[in-house]
């Protein structure tokens, strides 16, 4: 489970933010349910505050760790530092595996690592790994082969360990690569917002896997877009291969009428590009990052999907999402505990859990939305 992120000389952020899911112990039972980490985190905060930055970061990391043994040795790092300073990007990110609590360290240029760090906690905080530029500091003694491996300045030991084959870090290795999200680690860009690339990639994996369509299918329908199947037909595509595209069935007084994906409302088209994410992370256990991911839906859905997290029925694997948003209903329905704002000054991003802010302007016994649209709260645009 993700316990906590952040970055620091990151895009907007400049002194660093941490977002963290960890429970206080004041928080409520009844909004805990006994758990000790949140299994959702809501940002919100104006246009252009620095939402999409801060899930950047978590993408940008889970990319890094799990697929920069790709890089060429001459390929930059593709790290944007606040301003394009000259001085290091700094990531961290705390998260459990088999009870075994773990942190882990990466400071890096655009040209090369700096230095890369992970250590575990059971009883006693021990080091796993330490390393500075090409050099080991420190590596614990199941991972002595990693010190005989030449490595670059562009990859990630996470990564190399794991097409070595090295299982002492394939638990490492898997929990990154089940951060999965809508978002582009480097650009920050939306990945899936009707493009018909996607739309033909993901429209494959459904005709692959009979599970994941009929998950679709079987949501589709309960949101009550109108729909009452899904086909996914073929043909050839631009390159003359086997292109898979859906054609979604519509029940009318004339008999059922196939309606092929961009002459659907943005709503199904929306839902039909996301569900497989939220399938994935809730079948295996994992985070997803979604970054407005309530555009084009109807208030009452947004709560809906937000439940499939919080029902330990639809989450036995204590899967987690961490999503931006523009709309305050999240306040009331998470608690101050499970949402964080996002503000900006003089073009510096910072950002605050809502649980942090003191007094009691903010309370469980009463409506945070409310306070919110006062502006007492922040992340508001000030027009």
């Amino acid at each position: 489970m993700l316990i906590s992120f952040g970055a620091r000389n990151y895009m907007s952020f400049k002194e660093g933010f941490e977002v963290s899911l960890e429970l206080s112990s004041s928080n409520p039972e009844y909004m805990s349910t006994g758990k000790p980490f949140s299994e959702v985190i809501c940002i919100i905060g104006a246009n252009a505050s620095g939402k999409t930055n801060v899930l950047r970061s978590l993408t940008y990391i889970a990319d890094f760790c799990c697929n920069s043994f790709n890089n060429k040795p001459e390929d930059g790092l593709r790290v944007t530092s606040f301003a394009w300073q000259n001085e290091p990007t700094y990531f961290f990110v705390e998260f459990m595996v088999d009870d075994v609590r773990y942190y882990y360290e990466l400071e890096l240029t655009s040209k090369e690592i700096i230095s890369e760090k992970l250590d575990r906690k059971v009883a006693r905080r021990v080091n796993v790994f330490s390393r500075i530029k090409n050099g080991f500091e420190n590596c614990i003694g199941e991972l002595n082969v990693l010190e005989k491996i030449r490595h670059r300045k562009n990859v990630s030991v996470i990564s190399i360990a794991h097409q070595y084959e090295i299982g002492a870090m394939e638990s490492i290795y898997h929990f990154f690569s089940n951060i999965v999200s809508n978002i582009d680690p480097f650009f920050g860009d939306v990945q899936f917002g009707g493009q018909s690339e996607n739309v033909f990639t993901i429209s494959r994996s459904y005709h692959e896997s009979t599970d994941a369509l009929l998950y679709v299918k079987d949501k589709l329908i309960r949101a009550d877009t109108g729909i009452t199947d899904i086909r996914i037909a073929s043909g050839k595509g631009p390159m003359e291969e086997g292109m898979f595209y859906p054609l979604f069935s519509h029940a009318t007084k004339d008999g059922a009428v196939e309606i092929p994906y961009f002459h659907e409302s943005n709503g199904t088209r929306v839902l039909y590009l996301q569900l497989p994410l939220f399938k994935r992370v809730l079948d295996q256990g994992g985070v997803l990052v979604l970054d407005e991911f309530d555009n084009n839906l109807h208030p009452d859905l947004h709560a809906w999907l937000i439940d499939f997290f919080l029902d330990p029925e639809s989450n036995p694997n204590n899967a987690q999402i961490v999503f931006s948003s523009h709309n305050s209903i999240f306040m009331d329905k998470l608690g101050k505990y499970k949402v964080v704002l996002v503000n900006k000054e003089d073009n510096e991003s910072f950002l605050y859990r809502l649980d942090e802010l003191p007094g009691t302007i903010v309370r469980n016994d009463r409506s945070i939305e409310s306070v919110y649209k006062t502006g007492k709260l922040g992340g508001t645009p000030n027009l």
